[in-house]
This record gives structure tokens, sequence and C-alpha cells, in this order.
């Protein structure tokens, strides 16, 4: 039987930062999703007929546990080098909060399976509706009215893509893409699909 001919995404993440419930957003998947406790304890994979790039017959999605759950993340090493040694794109899904010293460890320990693969590399900046936001007390994320980013949350955004520049481009050949996004208000989704597989 011919091998069939995959375009495979991996997604990557701190616990908590909505990957899962991403990839249900972009591919229709049902990957079970909770607002603070991990699910993902195992790597999932799910493999999608139809709307691939041009040139493949399907999609393949790596679901991985959050990096950083464990003081260690080496209950989970095998999981992440499996998904990011097999992928054409890695998506690290991250939000406005700072903390991403667990991803950074991470892709230090990595570097040799992302290096010099022409593998894609997208920033999914996730819960960007959140008002939870450090040291902001009267903080707005959201218009609800165009259901669009608010105009400091705009701001926010624009901040944390140079200390997303500041932090990994030293990791990868280079970021394609930093998308803001929130997969519950299906906001960002159509661009970070199109992102992902290297459309537009």
């Amino acid at each position: 039987m011919e091998k069939l001919n995959s375009y495979k995404v991996c997604f990557l993440g701190r616990t908590g930062n909505g990957k899962s419930t991403l990839i249900n957003a972009l591919y229709g998947t049902t990957f079970k999703t909770a607002p603070i406790l991990s699910c993902t304890k195992e790597l999932y994979t799910v493999t999608l007929m139809g709307n691939c790039p041009e040139g493949y017959e399907a999609i393949t999605v790596y679901d991985t546990p959050g990096i950083g759950e464990f003081s260690s993340d080496s209950v989970y090493e095998r999981f992440y080098e499996e998904a990011i040694s097999q992928s054409d794109c890695i998506v690290l899904v991250t939000t406005l909060d700072r903390n991403d010293a667990p991803a950074q460890r991470l892709f230090i320990r990595m570097q040799s399976l992302m290096r010099n693969r022409g593998v894609r590399f997208i920033f999914a900046l996730n819960h960007i509706d959140s008002n939870v936001v450090a040291g902001e007390q009267t903080y707005e994320a959201w218009d609800e009215a165009t259901n669009t980013p608010s105009a400091l949350c705009e701001k926010n955004i624009a901040q944390r893509k140079v200390v997303l520049h500041e932090k990994f481009d030293k990791y990868v050949d280079q970021i394609d893409a930093i998308v803001p996004a929130s997969g519950l208000r299906d906001y960002g989704i159509g661009e970070l699909k199109s992102a992902i597989e290297n459309k537009g």
C-alpha cells in the first residue's frame, strides 16, 4: 500500500493555553478540553482528508501534553521529540501572559530537530479575549459589538509580538507568523489556518 502523503502539524504550549480548543476550532475535531485542568496526557494524533496544502493528500495533527506541567518535561519528552521531528509545521500556542520560560527550555533542547528542515514555525497568540492581564485592573480586552480586540488589547498584542521575537528568534530558522486568536470566539481561526498551510 502506498504511504499517505500527509502534511503534519504539531501543536505545543503550556497547560491551559488552549491547544486542544484551537485544534477543535481549526479542524472540527473533538479533543477533550477543560478551562484549567490538563486534558492531554498523551500524544494524540488525527489525520484528516481534504482541505490540505497543495501537494498533500491529508493533514495529520499532533496534540501534545502541556509544556511545564511537571518540574521536568522528561515525562513527555519522547512525545515532543516524536511530534517535532515528524512535523512540517510547528504551532506554539501561547497567550498574552509572558511566562515563556518552559517553552524556551523545551526549544533549547529541541533545536536540532527544528532547524534546517524547512519547518514552518507559527505562534498562535490565544486567549486574547481574556480580561485577566497583569497590572491592568480595569482592562477590557474585547469589543463585543464587533467581535474584535479592543484598542488596548491590540496594543498588548503588538507588544507581545515584539517580546516573542526577542525570546524565540534564536531557536528557530524563522518565525513565519504570529496570529492573535480566540478559539472560543472563532476569532483569527481562518488566518491561523492559512498561516499553517502557507496560503496567502
